[in-house]
């Protein structure tokens, strides 16, 4: 996208209450027409599909709706200078990509769309394919290795799902980079570093067009989110202004209430105010967005949920404890972006897969993140020490689980906590385990045969094992 592009702050606002294929469809035409983009050559469809399991269980509010995909694909495949379609992701981490797309059903539509539109058309696990290395020259990344699908294509079209986040207060489009890195380089100064992640990301991540799913909201934490109705699609040009858009739609103000655009505006990625972009389509101004916002209002303990682990806790019930200190003795600062988070998601996965009532039920137990200053009485309970840079002292300490990772996912404390809070895991559930597996074995095999290992072993080597010697 040249720089004239960037600088397109229009956003259309589209009222569509349900999902229906074929009026998204004719949604998606209409933006791509109001707003001037021509896709062309290879293009890149990348959706957000974080987490996926069973709909009953996980709720499907944490990814991008299939008909809104179908939607995209429909019209993208129409136009005359799209040579071929990737429907590309990665999930997060520890979570195969793959396993996330199957119970997701973007498998299964993707098959189905195949022989229907005019372009060639793949289902692409970016942790399973071959990568190229970007430079960057960012404030975390000097370089980054992407997959090729998506560093090669001509055009890219972000579809994100509007959600609120445990630690960003918004995802959206510009968060949306996170996903185009792996597990290994998407680990790095996930941390008190994060906005600064996410800004570097947007230099080789920069969509060429946006179409965010906002029909349904996520609210609560982004993985197991709640949804709430809006009824809405929102299309654009330049990455933050539709996420000022939505943020205000989720009731917050942009550059001040989500970390990662005040990063990037601070950089000097432009529009740096709401008020700086051009609504079109069915919001003319501000106060049409509040309208809106009035939908998935109330702003209760529900819209906040797993966002303050606390307070959860003490909703629940629960024995269980958190003590939370600052990540260095230089200061009291803590890191609210990197083990934190990952508490919040393992957290959220196990009340939604055993119930609340199970958290009352539980051993008590302490979780340590940060340096903690106080004494911490465990009472005879377990002690999970999460993260590199935590310490405590602890008395009359139980089992004492100590991670020493940064950061520490929640895949992580799947496997090294499992059911020790007495809280059943569904990692451990063998229904999860016969889908997980064998989609973790498929992925592997896939990157022995194309030569994926053996392309990170040669950049082990060159990047890093000649400055070890």
């Amino acid at each position: 996208m040249n720089n004239a592009e960037k600088q397109d702050y229009r956003v259309l606002v589209v009222e569509c209450p349900d999902y229906d294929v074929k009026k998204i469809r004719a949604i998606i035409d209409q933006g791509m027409d109001t707003l001037g983009f021509k896709p062309r050559g290879q293009v890149a469809i990348k959706p957000n599909v974080v987490f996926a399991y069973k709909p009953e269980v996980f709720s499907p509010a944490a990814y991008t709706n299939l008909d809104v995909i179908e939607g995209a694909v429909r019209s993208v495949s129409d136009r005359p200078e799209v040579s071929r379609i990737a429907v590309t992701e990665t999930s997060a981490v520890g979570n195969p990509t793959r396993f996330s797309f199957h119970w997701a059903g973007y498998k299964e539509r993707i098959r189905k769309l195949r022989p229907e539109v005019k372009k060639p058309l793949s289902l692409v696990a970016m942790d399973e394919d071959r990568r190229q290395p970007v430079f960057i020259g960012g404030k975390v990344h000097h370089r980054v290795r992407l997959s090729r699908n998506f560093a090669q294509a001509d055009t890219r079209i972000y579809m994100p799902k509007l959600k609120c986040h445990c630690v960003s207060n918004m995802t959206g489009a510009v968060k949306l980079n996170i996903g185009i890195v792996n597990f290994d380089d998407r680990s790095i100064r996930h941390d008190f570093l994060l906005n600064e992640k996410i800004a570097d990301l947007l230099t080789v991540g920069w969509p060429d067009f946006v179409i965010m799913d906002a029909i349904t909201v996520g609210v609560g934490n982004e993985a197991i989110p709640i949804p709430r109705s809006l009824g809405l699609i929102l299309m654009g040009r330049n990455a933050l202004a539709v996420d000022l858009v939505a943020s205000r739609l989720l009731g917050m103000q942009g550059e001040s209430e989500v970390p990662y655009l005040a990063v990037a505006i601070g950089r000097g990625f432009r529009p740096a105010r709401l008020e700086d972009v051009t609504l079109l389509g069915d919001a003319s101004g501000v106060s049409d967005l509040d309208r809106y916002a009035e939908r998935i209002k109330p702003y209760d303990d529900e819209f906040y949920q797993w966002q303050d682990i606390q307070k959860e806790f003490k909703r629940l019930n629960s024995p269980l404890r958190l003590f939370f200190g600052p990540y260095s003795d230089a200061g009291e600062d803590c890191c609210e972006t990197g083990c934190i988070m990952g508490l919040k998601m393992f957290l959220a996965f196990l009340e939604s897969y055993a119930g609340a009532e199970a958290f009352a039920r539980a051993r008590p137990a302490v979780f340590i993140i940060g340096k903690v200053k106080e004494l911490v009485d465990a009472k005879g309970g377990p002690v999970f020490i999460i993260g590199s840079c935590s310490r405590a002292e602890v008395k009359n300490p139980g089992k004492v689980t100590r991670i020493e990772k940064c950061f520490v996912t929640a895949s992580d404390l799947f496997l090294l906590i499992g059911h020790q809070t007495g809280i059943k895991s569904p990692f451990f559930d063998p229904r999860f385990l016969m889908s997980y597996v064998p989609n973790l074995l498929a992925g592997t095999v896939k990157k022995v045969f194309n030569l994926r290992y053996a392309q990170d072993f040669g950049d082990f080597i060159k990047q890093q094992l000649f400055r070890k010697i």
